[in-house]
């Protein structure tokens, strides 16, 4: 099943992603852009958000083209907070009219599947703005706060999409056996198998609460928000309080491999 066809039916990807960005533009205007931020090594939250807005305009000329288009490399007239913030603002809310304007199963270009839809993109560009909220947040010393129905789709698309781009990448997941994951808030449960086409790093089943009646050999659970984030390397194993059943090294080998950029 294609990563477009796994997106949940209950998540409007388009208002969701300009909630999110208007809560980190909100952000912005406060923080201290020369903070480090942890889980970007050698980045400050101002690089960030310069990644950011540059990754909303080079998304929105691909799905306003349908093809392939050369990055960004735009910057704030300066690096004051107010300025840095209004410059994202600009860059997000492009975006969003690109994609409210432009239908969800038009045929578009993308990283992972080359030949997806715009569904891809609403969906890519919510969470691309919610983890880097995360490293705003982290980086200001607050504890993120990622709703539960956002971060188990999050979980979905780094199965489904993310580890698909890393193992065309070269860095494919270590899993040996069959793997559970379960949202311990949401009910939302897959199943991860060993894949036997080279192709693809491993199979997926799931989302939903019937993907844990398979028995796999060994199972995590834990709130949605903390597998997104221990998924995108957010948080690490010691962080995340995980509840493990099976062979706990299996597990880690899994969480700890390169799954999303």
């Amino acid at each position: 099943m294609s990563a477009a066809a796994r997106q949940s039916t209950s998540i409007d990807f388009v208002e969701e992603y300009a909630a999110a960005a208007e809560r980190l533009a909100v952000a912005v205007a406060w923080c201290d852009l020369k903070a480090p931020v942890r889980h970007c090594p050698g980045w400050s939250t101002y690089d960030v958000v310069v990644h950011l807005g540059n990754v909303h305009a080079w998304a929105a000329t691909i799905v306003e083209t349908g093809r392939p288009a050369a990055e960004q490399n735009d910057e704030p007239s300066s690096r004051r907070p107010r300025t840095v913030s209004a410059w994202y603002a600009g860059k997000a809310e492009d975006l969003y009219q690109v994609l409210r304007q432009t239908p969800p199963d038009r045929p578009c270009w993308n990283f992972v599947t080359r030949d997806g839809t715009v569904g891809f993109w609403r969906r890519r560009q919510l969470h691309e703005t919610t983890i880097h909220h995360v490293d705003l947040d982290v980086a200001a010393g607050r504890s993120p706060d990622v709703a539960p129905v956002i971060a188990a789709d999050g979980v979905d698309e780094v199965l489904t999409a993310m580890s698909r781009r890393m193992h065309q990448r070269g860095r494919g997941a270590q899993l040996e056996r069959p793997l559970g994951l379960s949202c311990s808030d949401t009910g939302d449960a897959w199943v991860v198998a060993p894949a036997a086409d080279p192709a693809a790093p491993f199979t997926v089943e799931g989302p939903g609460p019937g993907a844990a009646a398979h028995g796999p050999v060994d199972r995590v659970e834990a709130p949605a928000d903390v597998l997104y984030q221990l998924l995108w390397k957010r948080l690490s194993l010691d962080e995340a309080g995980l509840r493990v059943d099976g062979d706990a090294a299996r597990v880690a080998a899994f969480l700890g491999s390169p799954l999303a950029p």
